[in-house]
């Protein structure tokens, strides 16, 4: 189930129908009549590193705590909550106080991962799992030594945390060790998405009941198969 917000317009029409192809449904999320669906517009190089990008991302200011606070009770009801970023630190403050059940958690960016940091300080509670990218574990900790800033993040309230590092691999931290795990080997087409499929690989393992270390080689070999893809 995806909870969202959608502007009225085609590109939102086009976004319902492509959830509703692969049996996502959308009965948590809303349509805002007087907005417009949220755009993201990034330019890549050839195998799909950004060299910049651009959004338009106002509707996301409507997913707020109140917002959160009217659907808690069907968030209660899933068996794992994947949230990002793009929620204020009160929305998540109030999320991760009220989910019972486990959270993953991506950091989206460095500017917007700093929104995690201000909800944990909020929170009584902390989260399952993160997925961040090496700059945005930077952002939550202001720490350059890589296995130091998953620790930090841990001692934050976050039980595993996953910091990627591109065709390095990544580090995996759940507080009592940190160590390092390698890309697998690839046939690199197009890195676009391998970060977001990682977390979808971690997903995956938890729910056929993998967590933690175990989980890693799910995220990889995700990662591996979305870096060899051609498809758009």
């Amino acid at each position: 189930r995806l909870m969202t917000l959608f502007g009225n317009d085609d590109y939102a029409s086009q976004l319902k129908q492509d959830c509703e192809k692969r049996e996502i449904k959308l009965d948590l999320s809303d349509t805002k009549d007087d907005y417009h669906s949220p755009i993201f517009l990034s330019l890549t190089d050839e195998i799909g590193n950004v060299k910049t990008a651009f959004s338009d991302m106002e509707i996301n200011n409507l997913m707020d705590k109140k917002w959160i606070e009217s659907k808690m009770g069907e968030i209660n009801r899933a068996d794992i909550v994947v949230a990002d970023t793009l929620l204020d630190e009160e929305a998540l403050a109030f999320l991760i106080d009220h989910c019972d059940v486990p959270v993953f958690i991506d950091t989206v960016s460095p500017n917007k991962a700093v929104r995690l940091a201000q909800a944990l300080k909020k929170s009584r509670r902390g989260i399952f799992a993160l997925k961040c990218n090496q700059q945005e574990a930077f952002a939550l900790t202001s720490i350059g030594n890589l296995k130091a800033s998953a620790i930090a993040l841990n001692r934050l309230g976050i039980e595993h945390v996953y910091v990627t590092l591109g065709a390095d691999g990544v580090i995996y931290s759940d507080g009592a060790d940190a160590f390092h795990a390698p890309a697998l080997s690839a046939n690199v087409v197009n890195v676009m998405g391998s970060g977001d499929a990682f977390l979808a690989g971690i997903i995956d393992a938890f729910s056929k009941g993998k967590k933690g270390e175990a989980a890693l080689p799910y995220g990889l070999a995700a990662s591996k198969t979305i870096i060899e893809s051609s498809d758009d």
